[in-house]
């Protein structure tokens, strides 16, 4: 066995990452008794109906769920007669979401219990700990996508010097004509 190595472990977005999937098992677990839902479909079902007619794109971007999760959870959603699709009238290519009467009802009800458990999670922060908390994190997500055209870029430039320095060397120039060849 090797020494430990030392490396940084205490990363921002590990620890965030880590904190986020300890109460997002808890809530999830909670809402599925309470309302027979995963904590993503509650995400969903809040985006939509806090922004009735939302577009699948849109949704996407907001709610940090993976493209192809989020088309299953809504696609799911719609079948449980919790969302309803609506192509839009500009660009029937764009598919608007909108709450049915019991997918305002389910999200109600998730209201309270997610109010409930985030004041548990967060009870050992004092109110004005949190208010920072929140902050700084809303600034980083804002620089996040402020920052989003030139990361892009920056990557398609890296892409491009990898695949510069993994292509295969050029094959050497013939020889000057007049040179003898070896044989």
């Amino acid at each position: 066995m090797h020494a430990p190595l030392q490396l940084k472990t205490d990363y921002l977005n590990v620890l965030l990452d880590v904190a986020s999937a300890r109460t997002r098992d808890r809530g999830s677990r909670v809402y599925e008794i309470e309302l027979g839902l995963s904590i993503r479909d509650v995400r969903l079902l809040r985006m939509i109906g806090g922004a009735p007619g939302i577009t699948m794109g849109q949704l996407v971007q907001t709610c940090g769920i993976e493209k192809t999760l989020v088309s299953k959870l809504v696609g799911s959603l719609v079948q449980r007669e919790l969302v309803q699709r609506q192509i839009g009238n500009e660009d029937a290519r764009q598919i608007h979401l909108c709450l049915t009467p019991s997918g305002i009802d389910l999200v109600l009800q998730a209201e309270p219990i997610g109010q409930e458990m985030e004041a548990r999670f967060l009870d050992c922060l004092s109110a004005s700990e949190i208010d920072t908390l929140r902050r700084i994190l809303h600034k980083i997500m804002d620089a996040e996508e402020r920052s989003r055209d030139i990361f892009e870029f920056l990557l398609a430039q890296l892409r491009e010097s990898k695949a510069a320095d993994t292509s295969p060397p050029p094959p050497p120039p013939p020889p000057p004509s007049g040179t003898p060849r070896k044989k």
